[in-house]
């Protein structure tokens, strides 16, 4: 039986715990047929400058770019969508990714019903730099690397780390009892979903069990630190701004 008026779900200031039983669906224009869970957003109060949302696909629905031109990450979470841009059409499956340049016209079909993971985000040229491109990738195709040297935490980059790119994502897998070896306080700001396992992440002052399926926003200069709990592996997928001098970043409108 539910607890009424009871959640895990969290805001304050410097960082947001989103947790799926206060999960509200919506619509979004570029998505129709689609039911929208916007996790993130600078409506919301957070200073986010970013948008992160989960896009549930019925069989056959389709997508279309941002009208506003904004750059996009597609996660497949579950099922089949066939995505089509530049000339191009992919089919993608559980972890498939691509990257969407800001101002690329494309489409996304759902092949079966299908879940997806996004972040948009306004691109922010860089001086003598190239364009993004489009990027495809699997994330369990990716090998990854031990993060500080510690071969029970795997880190795996899904962009290039290269400077036409202004955010990275990433994911980072836990073995069961590792952890960050310290509490991370830096400038860029997270976007987090967890995919799998359950652990605990200090934001701030305050400790929260988070379990498949939260959703994190970490602000500017928040401290945080997370460890791995249960009996099995532990993976988030991570969103952060990057290759970008924090002067030049713009406020929280999008």
């Amino acid at each position: 039986m539910k607890h009424l008026g009871v959640t895990r779900s969290a805001l304050h200031p410097s960082h947001a715990v989103m947790t799926p039983e206060t999960f509200v669906r919506t619509a979004l224009a570029e998505w129709p047929q689609s039911a929208i869970i916007l996790h993130i957003a600078p409506v919301i109060g957070l200073r986010a400058r970013f948008v992160q949302y989960t896009a549930e696909m019925p069989a056959r629905a389709q997508a279309t770019e941002s009208k506003d031109g904004y750059q996009r990450f597609v996660f497949v979470l579950s099922g089949e969508v066939a995505v089509s841009v530049a000339g191009e059409e992919r089919t993608l499956g559980e972890y498939d990714y691509v990257f969407l340049p800001a101002g690329e016209g494309h489409t996304i079909t759902a092949q079966t019903a299908a879940r997806l993971a996004v972040f948009e985000k306004p691109y922010e040229a860089a001086a003598n730099a190239k364009a993004p491109w489009v990027v495809w990738g699997n994330e369990r195709q990716n090998a990854g690397y031990a993060f500080e040297g510690d071969d029970h935490l795997i880190a795996r980059k899904l962009l290039p780390d290269e400077v036409p790119f202004d955010f990275m994502v990433s994911t980072m897998s836990f073995a069961p009892g590792a952890s960050l070896p310290y509490t991370e306080i830096h400038y860029m700001e997270h976007g987090l979903l967890m995919l799998e396992g359950e652990g605990l992440y200090k934001l701030q002052e305050h400790y929260y069990p988070v379990g498949t399926g939260d959703v994190i926003w970490m602000g500017a200069h928040c401290p945080q630190w997370y460890g791995a709990l249960g009996r099995n592996w532990s993976k988030y997928l991570l969103y952060k701004d990057m290759n970008r001098h924090p002067l030049g970043v713009k406020g929280s409108e999008l």
